[in-house]
């Protein structure tokens, strides 16, 4: 029996220079004289940027730093990266694991089907099959989203539906077996032939366990690691194609955790099912071959590609490590749109957002995809909502000719680079929760909920103090949106979870397909049968698996209750809440700061007064007072501010003692000055806009 406890540092560091084309991967590298371009050294490149920048400051300026802990150089070159690269197609699969990737075979087309119940789905699912979909992947959330609960729903919802020409995906929640069994006589009634059977049932307890806190059936993570087992021997012995375990990062993802978080967790649990399938007689191969995974795909385009390509490497090391082949090692990898960055507001930029994300999956070679619709976090997607996820793919693939290019990536000096730290980062967090014991313990500690958590504060700071735009929410916001229609409300009612209405009396089931089958046959459902399993296991691992789960968030959320409460305000008063804007002097005085701040505010769904500028503090203060508004903001210059703020702030107190006063910039030498005068916030681009904005709104009384 093999160890699973990987500590060995996998390979990284390679240096793929080689593109393969469509008609195979040998390298072609014509002879090319540059001879007519001198050739330039960094410290020549780093004295011109110095030069261009006009005194900022070069580090600050030109290196950015992630919340991944990684810093991204202003620019790369060959001593970066080692030139050792393998092809594409060859171990340990950085650059693929098929030589012609996409050219040998298409990413799937594998949209997610947002539907209510059985009847939606199948009308929606046969309706997007005829329109480029090449992939069913159903999602089952017996809380909030489609439920699948017993036979006669499956029967319903693949209705019509060819089952052995197109992949079926289906992730299942706690009741894994149950989900299999019943699809399984879904697909049988049709008289297709089980061997041809091609997608997956990808049962992932510990993810299920990560986004909701506990499993149904109450039992140890052995209960559930048992139906893991019973339905890969089934697969192995009836399937060799069709995958029982599933490895889902969109747990952590969805919750706001960086890359490095992320993979480390899926790593973790990844060794974690090798290891529980290896104890109840599962070889590594097996295990590894009916293994899914699934990665989220966030906002910095270039890290995502590293991050694809990362874990694809280091699943090969792992494998191979623990004495699996070198063709188990070649990991089967599905894709989804971060709903972490969608927004409710503005919801047309999501399909930005969207097709960037896409294009990262694409570059970084992932086997399917499915592209979050732009309205999925206000409604339930409809059909143009769909079409538009659907038709992103296959425009970036039938149109941007990425499908007709194996590894576009390889060789960048940049992505070679990030790829390699990306790979240590990951590498030293996986083991890490190796060390605190795996992911069921450090999960059970909170180590991994607590760097996610921090990870997602970080985040959110970014973004209130809009070193993180969001574009449409805390920068550029359109206060005249016109807002989506909710035709269908998110399927989102708790009422009816799980099977605590229906009759107690559970069936007596077997840790099998085929005794499950016949208890899904004679109608019992995907619940009472998982508390059947779950009652017959001999748990030895302990009480019940339950952790402090990972909420779903959204970077957008705090900055939408901002303008969700300037919107009810329009609503109950007819009109925007407004703040005065105290300009001074001629246009070229007041103008950038006026229009900087003007912005500023319209992410608090506030709009402005902007009169032409006064030439004295006195007359400004008069205008500010006699404007009704409760909120002013003094805009000018630096260099006038000593002059122009206590004369206005006295004039202004003797009208209005009550009105708030905000300072467009912020002169470090005369802030506490300006304090005394009278100045309450300041408007500048280091202020944190979310609390400046909230003090300023809660003035206004929203």
């Amino acid at each position: 029996m093999h160890t699973l406890f990987v500590c060995k540092q996998p390979k990284v560091g390679r240096d793929p220079i080689d593109f393969a084309m469509q008609q195979g991967n040998t390298p072609n590298n014509p002879d090319i004289d540059f001879g007519e371009f001198a050739p330039a050294t960094y410290a020549e490149w780093r004295d011109a940027a110095i030069a261009a920048l006009k005194g900022a400051d070069f580090d600050k300026k030109l290196f950015t730093k992630l919340v991944e802990g990684i810093t991204l150089n202003p620019i790369y070159n060959r001593g970066d990266v080692q030139d050792n690269g393998e092809a594409a197609g060859q171990f340990p699969y950085r650059r693929g694991t098929r030589p012609l990737g996409y050219v040998e075979k298409e990413c799937e087309v594998a949209q997610g089907i947002p539907a209510a119940n059985a009847e939606d789905f199948n009308s929606r699912l046969l309706h997007d099959l005829m329109r480029g979909q090449t992939a069913v992947n159903i999602q089952l959330n017996c809380k909030c989203g489609l439920k699948l609960r017993k036979q006669a729903d499956w029967n319903t919802a693949l209705k019509d539906v060819v089952l052995d020409s197109l992949p079926v995906y289906i992730t299942p929640g706690s009741c894994g077996l149950g989900v299999l069994a019943m699809f399984l006589n879904t697909y049988k009634a049709g008289g297709y032939d089980v061997a041809k059977l091609t997608g997956g049932v990808l049962y992932d307890p510990v993810g299920k366990t990560v986004g909701k806190g506990s499993l149904c059936g109450g039992k140890g993570i052995c209960a559930y690691y048992d139906q893991m087992a019973a339905m890969t021997k089934w697969a192995v012995a009836n399937a060799p194609g069709f995958q029982t375990i599933g490895v889902s990062g969109l747990p952590y993802s969805d919750s706001g955790a960086s890359a490095i978080e992320e993979l480390s967790a899926m790593l973790s649990t990844a060794v974690a099912y090798l290891r529980a399938m290896e104890e109840r007689g599962i070889s590594i191969d097996d295990a590894a071959s009916h293994m899914r995974f699934t990665v989220g795909i966030g906002a910095n385009l270039f890290l995502e590609v590293a991050k694809i390509r990362a874990l694809r490497e280091l699943w090969a090391s792992v494998v191979k490590s623990c004495g699996g082949s070198e063709e188990a090692a070649k990991i089967k990898l599905h894709a989804r749109s971060s709903f972490w960055t969608i927004s409710k507001v503005d919801p047309w930029v999501n399909m930005l957002r969207g097709t960037s994300q896409a294009f990262s999956a694409f570059l970084g070679g992932v086997d399917s995809l499915d592209i979050l619709p732009f309205d999925c976090a206000v409604r339930m997607p409809d059909e143009f909502s769909r079409r538009i996820a659907r038709n992103t793919q296959l425009i970036l693939l039938g149109e941007c000719n990425l499908d007709k290019v194996v590894d576009p990536a390889g060789g960048s000096w940049y992505i070679e680079s990030l790829t390699n730290e990306v790979a240590r980062k990951v590498w030293d967090m996986f083991r890490s929760i190796e060390q605190e014991g795996g992911i069921i313990k450090a999960l059970q500690a909170g180590t991994v909920q607590k760097r996610v958590n921090a990870t997602a504060a970080k985040r959110y700071e970014m973004a209130d103090q809009r070193r993180q735009s969001i574009v449409g929410v805390n920068q550029y916001v359109n206060l005249d949106e016109k807002k989506l229609e909710v035709t269908e409300p998110l399927a989102c009612a708790a009422k009816g979870h799980c099977c605590k209405s229906e009759n107690p009396a559970l069936p007596e089931v077997s840790m099998c397909v085929k005794s499950v089958a016949q208890a899904a046959e004679e109608g019992f459902s995907t619940c009472l049968i998982n508390k059947a399993l779950c009652a017959g296991v001999d748990c030895k691992c302990g009480g019940p698996l339950e952790i402090e789960p990972l909420p779903v968030r959204r970077l957008a959320e705090r900055f939408e209750s901002l303008l969700a409460k300037a919107d009810a305000w329009v609503e109950a008063k007819g009109s925007r809440p407004m703040v005065f804007f105290a300009n001074m002097g001629p246009l070229r005085q007041h103008k950038a700061r006026a229009d900087f701040s003007r912005d500023f505010l319209r992410a608090g769904g506030l709009d402005v007064v902007y009169p032409a500028g006064f030439q004295t503090p006195e007359e400004a203060a008069k205008a500010t007072a006699e404007s009704g508004c409760s909120v002013c903001v003094i805009c000018s210059t630096d260099d006038t501010y000593p002059e122009i703020v206590p004369a206005f702030c006295k004039a202004l107190r003797a009208l209005r003692p009550d009105m708030m006063v905000a300072l467009a910039g912020y002169p470090a030498d005369y802030v506490e000055s300006f304090k005394e005068a009278g100045v309450d916030v300041f408007i500048h681009v280091r202020a944190n806009c979310y609390t400046t904005l909230e003090t300023i709104q809660n003035k206004i009384g929203l």
